[in-house]
């Protein structure tokens, strides 16, 4: 996948966007209840690179750089 320069943008729906394409995302942290979907129960896509720091936060690990809150 090629990699995205996203850009913060208060809007209705999306607080990102792609500055290439202008495809509009939500992003938000993920959830140790894994309710990370907005409006679904749709599990996360979680790349590959973040897949295990993912997986450790699920299993209450803290997240890469906040290990101290």
């Amino acid at each position: 996948m090629p990699e995205r320069i996203m850009t913060p943008r208060a809007n209705f729906d999306s607080n990102f966007y792609d500055v290439d394409t202008g495809e509009e995302f939500w992003m938000s942290g993920p959830k140790r209840d894994r309710t990370d979907g907005r409006y679904s129960n749709q599990q996360p896509l979680v790349d590959d690179d973040a897949r295990a720091a993912y997986e450790s936060f699920l299993a209450c690990a803290p997240l890469p750089g906040r290990e101290t809150g």
